[in-house]
């Protein structure tokens, strides 16, 4: 199975967010795309913060790391 992702950024301690890029990720199972999708995010240099499934795909909340 395959899923979109949106990722929002959040940018500051007050948690304002902005958008980031979408990509796709695919897995076997729901539980493979969350990894799948840490997996990617943890390479972009993210962290996640909070993660949704939506009608449409996921939708993620991550940090820049310094």
């Amino acid at each position: 199975m395959q899923s979109v992702v949106r990722v929002f950024v959040l940018s500051s301690p007050s948690g304002t967010a902005r958008p980031g890029p979408e990509f796709t990720v695919e897995a076997s199972t729901l539980d493979g795309l969350l990894e799948a999708l840490h997996v990617e995010l943890a390479a972009r240099g993210q962290r996640v913060r909070a993660v949704s499934h939506t009608p449409t795909g996921l939708l993620a909340y991550v940090e820049d790391r310094p």
